[in-house]
C-alpha cells in the first residue's frame, strides 16, 4: 500500500483549512488541494506491504511512548515554493520530535522514508507561479488572509498512517493506521482504530 504519516487536524479545523483553500482556488493559477490531503505532512514512506505497515506502527508506538498530547494553531499563510501553506505555532517543536520519531521507527524496520525536512504546515493549494503584485500575493500579504480560521488552539495526538487509493484515475485518501501518543499504556493495541483491546495489569 502507498502509505505516508501525517497530522491530521480535528474535523472542525480541517472544515476551515479548505475553506480558505477554497477561496484561494478562485484566484487565477490556483488549486485547491484535495480534501483527503488537508494535513500536516511528516513523511512518505513509499509502496509498504501490510506486515512492515503493521510492525512500523507497533515501532512507531514505542518511539512515540514517552510524548505528550500537544496543541498548535493557525499562525500565518504563505508561500513556500509551489505550495501556498498555513503556518503552525504552539509546541511545533514537539511535532519536529514526533517527525524525527517516525523517521528513527522507519529505520527500524528497514522502510523507506522520504527525507525531505519536516514543516509544521498544512497545504492548502499550489500554484503554478506568482509574482509581486499578484492576486495571490497581495491576498496573503493582506490583513484578512487569515479571516475564517481564528479557531482555538486543536490538540495533536496521534499520527495518522495514511493509505492512497486509486479509483478510476482518481487518488483517495484513508487513514489505515492511528498511532496515538503516549500509547505504553497498553498491550494488544489495534491501530487501525487506536483503541486499546488489552490493558496492562
Amino acid at each position: 500500500m502507498m502509505l505516508r504519516a501525517a497530522f491530521v487536524p480535528p474535523e472542525e479545523a480541517v472544515e476551515q483549512l479548505r475553506a480558505l483553500g477554497g477561496r484561494l482556488a478562485q484566484l487565477p493559477g490556483i488549486s485547491a488541494v484535495g480534501p483527503g490531503r488537508v494535513d500536516v505532512p511528516i513523511a512518505g514512506l513509499g509502496n509498504v506491504v501490510e506486515a512492515d505497515a503493521s510492525r512500523f506502527a507497533g515501532v512507531l508506538a514505542e518511539c512515540l511512548s514517552d510524548i505528550p498530547p500537544v496543541a498548535v494553531r493557525a499562525a500565518g499563510v504563505e508561500l513556500a515554493g509551489e505550495e501556498v501553506t498555513v503556518r503552525l505555532d504552539g509546541d511545533v517543536a514537539t511535532l519536529a520530535a514526533v517527525a524525527r520519531a517516525v523517521g528513527t521507527a522507519a529505520e527500524r524496520v528497514n522502510v523507506y522514508i522520504d527525507r525531505r525536512g519536516f514543516r509544521p504546515a498544512v497545504v492548502v493549494g499550489s500554484v503554478a507561479s506568482t509574482r509581486p503584485g499578484s492576486p495571490l500575493d497581495r491576498m496573503l500579504s493582506g490583513p484578512g488572509v487569515l479571516c475564517g480560521l481564528a479557531m482555538e488552539p486543536w490538540p495533536v495526538a496521534e499520527v495518522a498512517l495514511i493509505r492512497t487509493r486509486w479509483f478510476g484515475g482518481e487518488a483517495r485518501a484513508e487513514t489505515a493506521y492511528r498511532i496515538p501518543f503516549r500509547a505504553e499504556s497498553f498491550v494488544g493495541r489495534d491501530f487501525r482504530t487506536a483503541k486499546a483491546s488489552t490493558p496492562l495489569e
